[in-house]
This record gives structure tokens, sequence and C-alpha cells, in this order.
């Protein structure tokens, strides 16, 4: 009886190790059990930097059984698989790989049962506890709007605050026991750091201004603190891209010089590891080619030449190096902020002139042309309507760039558009250069400088001079 006992503890020992092998054994075993979609497709696809790609697709059975599998574990990442109909769901998919779920697609939310993979159960369980918690906070919300009793809306207010307290701590107890494991990894790409209270010195003019400065700075500065983005996985998420959209667009000033400094930053978190790296410098890269942001195009020359024209940005060809290096070429020397280069053009009486000579006091437009650009046709009254109004102020001066060599055909602009008010110039011996020194690939460009000779302003339409006239004019 004891050697009975005793073997069959010594085979219930095997099995339980074969189990515990099979469950350690690398590669995907994810089983789908769908009953009402026997026969159908069902497809695997993944997350990557905000789109989704398909990764596999299977047939189910007749009785809506199938499993997508593969010998080895596919990247940590979140996963989704779908039906026809727009029928899907998550799956969240870490070191371990071998999972089941039961679905019911008349109930895609509700309706799952996951087994196997610890935290694929715990993030499908931690996204019905947010569902539910999200149903009872709309449920208080709406009680709140509904009652005029102070005290019950100070009650509702209160519960609705135990909500948010059971939610945080639902994610601090998760991200404590998953840490460096892909459910922390996705919690916390969602968390943003608490803002400190400033201490504002006392005798200062306006302390509520400087402390929403410093809050602001603080929120800028440590926004994606909980994001790692030399982690791969990060980039396997859905919200990662939309989460460096709403950053670089609403969190960001809207200015050049205040995007171009956090986007090195974040791009330079990212080296550590190369799919990363490429993936932040491709983002901000993309950014500054396709912003409508004045001055973004400092950033495509910060780019170039830290990471693309030295060889750090192994992945681009050379075909993308070649591209970068001419857009570069193109505007390095005519940047805002830059001082804008002196060249000489000459007037309608034949003599050459420094355009600092031509400059207005605060404010000189130059304004690069072509007779038969269609837009210049269109901009060019426009601009002559504009400075009627600044014609005699000195402040103010107009410098019609004729682009091309034939003398007659300037005159016949000049007096067919009525710029004589402007100062006309052009370059008939090709001896200024200027396409060297002014971005002029398209036109008509036009270029704003200050008192200084600082270019503050470029490609602007007539709508922007009219604005910076009226601000700077005062």
């Amino acid at each position: 009886m004891r050697m009975k006992s005793k073997l069959l503890s010594v085979c219930l020992l095997a099995c339980l190790s074969s189990l515990a092998a099979l469950a350690a054994k690398p590669g995907l075993q994810l089983q789908v059990n769908v009953p009402d979609l026997g026969g159908d497709k069902a497809y695997l696809g993944h997350y990557y930097m905000g789109k989704l790609y398909q990764k596999d697709s299977i047939q189910l059975d007749s009785k809506g059984k199938g499993a997508f599998t593969s010998p080895e574990n596919l990247p940590e990442g979140l996963y989704v698989v779908y039906f026809s109909g727009s029928k899907y769901f998550d799956v969240l998919l870490s070191e371990d790989q071998h999972i089941s779920v039961q679905v019911d697609t008349a109930n895609m939310s509700d309706g799952l049962k996951f087994s196997g993979a610890e935290q694929t159960v715990a993030f499908y369980e931690y996204s019905q506890f947010l569902r539910q918690m999200q149903k009872e906070s709309s449920a208080l919300s709406e009680r709140l709007k509904a009652t005029e009793d102070e005290k019950e809306k100070e009650a509702l207010t209160a519960e609705s605050k135990r909500l948010n307290e059971r939610v945080q701590a639902r994610q601090n107890e998760l991200r404590t026991r998953y840490e460096g494991k892909m459910m922390a990894v996705f919690l916390n790409g969602l968390l943003h750091p608490d803002l400190p209270e400033f201490e504002i010195p006392e005798g200062v003019s306006n302390p509520d201004s400087l402390k929403t400065a410093l809050r602001y700075g603080f929120f800028r500065d440590h926004y994606f603190d909980y994001v790692d983005f030399a982690d791969e996985r990060v980039y396997r998420t859905p919200y990662i891209r939309s989460s460096l959209d709403f950053y670089v667009n609403k969190v960001l000033v809207q200015q050049h010089d205040s995007i171009a400094k956090p986007a090195i930053r974040l791009i330079e978190r990212s080296k550590a590891d190369e799919h990363c790296f490429q993936n932040m410098a491709n983002y901000f890269l993309d950014f500054s080619v396709k912003s409508h942001i004045m001055g973004m195009d400092n950033l495509l020359v910060e780019l170039g030449y830290r990471y693309y024209l030295n060889g750090q940005a192994t992945w681009a060809d050379s075909t993308l190096v070649s591209n970068i290096s001419k857009e570069i070429r193109k505007i390095e020397h005519s940047l805002v902020g830059m001082q804008a280069p002196n060249i000489s053009l000459c007037d309608t009486l034949g003599r050459y002139h420094p355009i600092y000579d031509l400059a207005g006091e605060q404010i000189t437009i130059l304004f690069f042309f072509e007779p038969t650009c269609g837009h210049c046709k269109k901009t060019t009254p426009l601009v002559r309507e504009f400075y009627e109004e600044y014609k005699n102020d000195p402040r103010l001066n107009v410098i019609a760039v004729y682009m091309l060599d034939d003398e007659k055909e300037w005159r016949d602009f000049i007096k067919e558009y009525q710029t004589e008010s402007f100062i006309n110039v052009w370059d008939p011996e090709r001896s200024s250069y200027y396409w060297s020194y002014y971005d002029t690939s398209t036109t008509p460009m036009i270029y704003v400088f200050d008192a200084n000779h600082k270019i503050f302003a470029k490609k602007v339409d007539v709508e922007g001079l009219k604005m910076i006239a009226k601000y700077e004019l005062k």
C-alpha cells in the first residue's frame, strides 16, 4: 500500500513537472473557441506605432475552434483577434503565450473567458474592472447633473473621488506585481506625473502666473516620466502614437523652438535600442516635414545633422539620406531665427544695393516671385493692397525680387500689377546666388525680417502679414 502511494506520488510529480515544462515552453498557443462562428476565419493583428497590422489568420473548424500558433514567442505587446462584422477583442501577450479564450460574439465586451497566461488574464480582468468603474462614474455624473441638493452633490462628488482612488490603487497594485513585465509597461504608458505644489517666494508681483508657469514647465518636462522609450514593447501599444501626437500638438507651445528641444530629449531617451531609436527619430522627422508650424524646418535641419547625415541613423538608406541632405542645403541658410543673408540686388535704375540698405526700420518683407507663377499672380495684388496702408511708413518696406532674367517681362509685370510702390529688384548677372541663401523652391516665397534683420517669419500669406504688422507696428 505504501509502495503504491509512493509510486502514485512519483507519477503525480512527473505529470506536474511535464505540465510545468509545457507551460514554460516558448511559442505562441492562442486557442480560440467561438461556437457561433464555426467555419469562419479569425485574424490576429498587432499594434505598432499606433497602427494595426495583420499578423496571421486561421480557419475555425465547424465548432468554431482554432488556434494561432508559432514555434517562437511573438514580440510582447497588445494584439487583436478579430472576425468579420467588426467583432474583435484585445489580447495582451507577455512572455507566457499559452492562452485559451472562449468567445461569445453576442457580447464581446463581457462575453470572454480567458485562461492560461497570467498577465493575459490579469489584463482582461483589469479591462473589465475599468469598464465597471466607467459605468459607475457615468451614473454618478448623471445623478450629479440632475440634483440641486447640495448635500447630495457633496456625497456624489466624494463617491466619484473614491472611484478614482480605487482605479489608481488597482493600477498601482498591478504595476508593482508585474514590474518590468508587459502588463506594467502597458499601464506605465498611461500615467502622467502628479503636479507638485510650488512654493512661491513672498513679494513676487504675479504669484499666480508664476505658479502656472512652473506647473506647466513641470508637466511638459515630466509628461513621459513613466515611459521607457528604449523598450520596444512601448511601441506595441495602441496609444503610443496618439500620446506623442497629443504631447507635441497640445502640451507643447506651438513654436519651433518650444518643440525642437523636447523632441531631441525624447529621441535621445530611445537610443539604447536601434528599433526604438528609429521609431522616435522617424516620428519627429515626419513631423518636421509635415508640420504647418512656422519654422519647423529648423527641426528638420537639427535632426538631419544630428542623426541622419552622420551615420547614426543606420536604418536610413542612401535615397533618404540624399533627400534629407538636399532639403537641408535648400533651407539651412534661411531658417526662422537666423540673421537674414545680406545679398546685393539690382533696382530698376541698374544700381546694386545690399538688402539691409533697403530694409524697413522695423519690418522688412522680402517677396520672391515669378511672373508666370499662378500663385504669384494671385498674391501680388493682395500684397500691394496690404502695403497701401504702409507705403509711406518708413517702419515697413516690401522688397519684391524678380527671380528670372527677362528685363522686359519684369518691367511689364511691375506695370501690369501696379507694384511701383514696392522696392523692385532683380539679379540680372546672377551674381548674388540668392537661391543658395534663401529657399525659393516654391513661389511666391515671403520672408519677414525684424529691425535687426533676423528672419522671424517665412512662407507667410497676406493674412499673416496683416497680423504681423498689426502687432509689431503699434
